[in-house]
C-alpha cells in the first residue's frame, strides 16, 4: 500500500471515530442522559420545540365531558382559552415556554408538554389531552370566590377524581398571557394557592381527632362515658400553666363529641386529644396521609407535617384542636373529608383523565385506594356528626340534600388568619379556603352555592 492510499485510509478511519463519537456524544446526551437527568431534558426539550415551534399545532384540552377548555392552535400559536375559563383554570393550566433557549413551565400544560406539543400527528398537531374537571362546577368555584385570595377544590368520593381546582393569587392570571404572571413583581405572585401553601389546619383537624378518638373506642370497646366532657370555657394543660379557651371565651357545660363538633369547643379536644395521647393521634394523622407526600400526577406533590408527643402536653393540646406544629394543604383538606365520605378510604388523587392523539384514546390514570384512614363504622359515626354540624351552617337537608361539614380558622405567621370549610355531598367532597379572612362562619353562603352547583353538576 502506497504511502498516499495509507493517509487516505487513515482519514477515513479517522472520520469514522469522529462520527462514532459525535453519534456517542450526542446521543448519550439528548437520548440516555435526557431519559434521566431533567438538565438533559430540558435542553433537549429547548432544542426540540426551537426548531419545531413555527409549525407546531398545540393540542386541545377538554373537560370529562369532551367540552373545550384550551383549544384552537394555529402553526405557531398556543391555544385559546374563552373568558371565564382562561381565568379560573388559569392556575390548574398553567403554561410552557422556550425563551433564548431556557424552559420554563407550570401546572398541567407544562407538565403534559410531551403529548400537546411534542407528540405530533401528520399535521403536526399535538395530542389532546381531557381532564377530569367539569367547566360549569370550575367556573362557578371561581366566580365564588370573588377575586379573595384562596383556592376551591371539589373531589369525587369514590374515584377521587378532582372535579373542581380553582385558585386566585395575588395576581388575575390569565392562562392565555402568562407573560402579566411571569413578570409580576407581587410578593407570592406565582404561588399556586390550595397545592403549595402550608398553614395549621385549624379547627378541620378535630375530624382528625375525632377519628382517633372514634377508632381508640372501637378498638378497645369504650362506652360513651369516654366522650363526655364538662366544658367551663378554660382548659389548663398538665405540665403547664398554659391556658386554652373556646372562640368567644364561650362555656357548653356537660357535651358529648357531637355537640364539640358542632360548636368547635376547643377545650373539649384539648382534653380528649391529651386523654388519647400523641401515638394514636400521630397514628390516624398518618392514615389521614399528613406528614406523607401525596403526588396529583401531571400536577404536582403535595406536602404536610405534624410533631407532637406525650412529653410536651401543652403542644399536644393545640394540636388536638387544630394549632401546634401541624401544617397542611387545602387539597389535602378536601382528601380528608373525600376519605370520611368514601368509608374511611382516601382514594389518589388526578386531574388528568386519558390522552388522545385522534385515532386512540389512552387512559393515564386508574382509580386506587391511596390509604384506609378508619374503619367504616367509625366514619359512619363522623358522618353523622359532620351532618349535623353541617345544618349549623345552614345546609339543611330539605335545600341542599345530604351534606356535611366542618370549618376551620387557622392562626398563621404575621397575625394572618386562614379560614377553612371542608365537607361533602353524597357525590363530591370540598375544600374552600380563604387566606386573610376574619371569621369561618363568613364561608357559610359560598359552601351553600357550591353545593347546590355540585348536586346540579352531579344530577345533569
Amino acid at each position: 500500500m502506497s504511502q498516499s492510499e495509507l493517509r487516505i485510509r487513515l482519514a477515513e478511519l479517522l472520520s469514522v471515530i469522529g462520527c462514532v463519537l459525535f453519534v456517542a456524544v450526542f446521543g448519550g446526551k439528548y437520548l440516555i442522559l435526557a431519559s434521566f437527568d431533567p438538565k438533559y431534558r430540558s435542553t433537549k426539550n429547548t432544542v426540540t420545540y426551537t426548531a419545531i415551534r413555527d409549525r407546531v399545532v398545540e393540542g386541545n384540552i377538554l373537560d370529562k365531558d369532551g367540552a373545550y377548555i384550551m383549544g384552537g392552535s394555529y402553526a405557531g400559536m398556543p391555544s385559546y382559552a374563552e373568558y371565564p375559563l382562561n381565568y379560573s383554570y388559569a392556575w390548574l393550566l398553567g403554561y410552557y415556554r422556550v425563551d433564548s433557549y431556557q424552559e420554563t413551565q407550570a401546572g398541567l400544560r407544562g407538565n403534559l408538554k410531551q403529548y400537546l406539543m411534542f407528540h405530533l400527528d401528520s399535521n403536526d398537531r399535538g395530542a389532546s389531552i381531557k381532564l377530569t374537571t367539569d367547566n360549569m362546577l370550575q367556573n362557578a368555584a371561581y366566580s365564588l370566590l370573588n377575586g379573595r385570595e384562596g383556592s376551591i377544590t371539589v373531589i369525587d368520593n369514590k374515584t377521587g377524581a378532582v372535579r373542581c381546582f380553582t385558585s386566585q393569587s395575588t395576581v388575575a392570571f390569565d392562562v392565555n398571557d402568562p407573560i402579566t404572571f411571569l413578570n409580576s413583581e407581587v410578593e407570592g405572585a406565582q404561588f399556586r394557592r390550595g397545592t403549595f401553601e402550608n398553614d395549621p389546619p385549624g379547627s378541620t383537624f378535630k375530624l382528625i381527632t375525632a377519628a382517633a378518638a372514634l377508632m381508640k373506642a372501637e378498638d378497645e370497646g369504650l362506652d360513651e362515658s369516654y366522650f363526655r366532657y364538662n366544658d367551663t370555657g378554660t382548659y389548663k394543660t398538665p405540665d403547664s400553666d398554659f391556658v386554652i379557651t373556646n372562640y368567644g371565651d364561650l362555656s357548653y357545660g356537660e357535651i358529648d363529641l357531637e355537640q364539640a363538633l358542632n360548636h368547635s369547643v376547643n377545650c373539649y379536644f384539648a382534653d380528649l386529644g391529651v386523654r388519647i395521647g400523641a401515638r394514636a393521634i400521630s397514628k390516624r394523622a398518618e392514615a389521614f396521609m399528613i406528614g406523607k407526600d401525596i403526588e396529583i400526577p401531571y400536577l404536582c406533590t403535595l406536602h404536610s407535617s405534624i410533631n407532637i408527643n406525650d412529653r410536651d402536653k401543652t403542644i399536644l393540646a393545640q394540636t388536638a384542636f387544630g394549632q401546634g406544629d401541624t401544617e397542611i394543604t387545602p387539597f389535602h383538606l378536601a382528601m380528608i373529608a373525600q376519605a370520611i365520605a368514601n368509608d374511611g378510604k382516601m382514594m389518589q388523587p388526578y386531574a388528568v383523565e386519558s390522552v388522545s392523539d385522534g385515532t386512540l384514546e389512552i387512559p393515564l390514570h386508574l382509580s386506587r385506594k391511596l390509604s384506609t384512614c378508619m374503619s367504616r363504622t367509625s366514619a359512619e359515626k363522623l358522618k353523622e356528626m359532620m351532618h349535623s354540624t353541617a345544618i349549623l351552617y345552614g345546609l339543611d337537608e330539605a335545600s341542599y340534600g345530604y351534606v356535611c361539614a366542618k370549618t376551620g380558622t387557622a392562626e398563621c405567621v404575621n397575625d394572618r388568619l386562614h379560614t377553612y370549610l371542608i365537607g361533602f355531598t353524597k357525590d363530591a367532597s370540598f375544600c374552600i379556603s380563604i387566606n386573610n379572612g376574619d371569621r369561618s362562619a363568613n364561608l357559610y353562603p359560598i359552601a351553600q352555592q357550591l353545593v347546590s352547583t355540585i348536586n346540579y353538576c352531579y344530577s345533569r
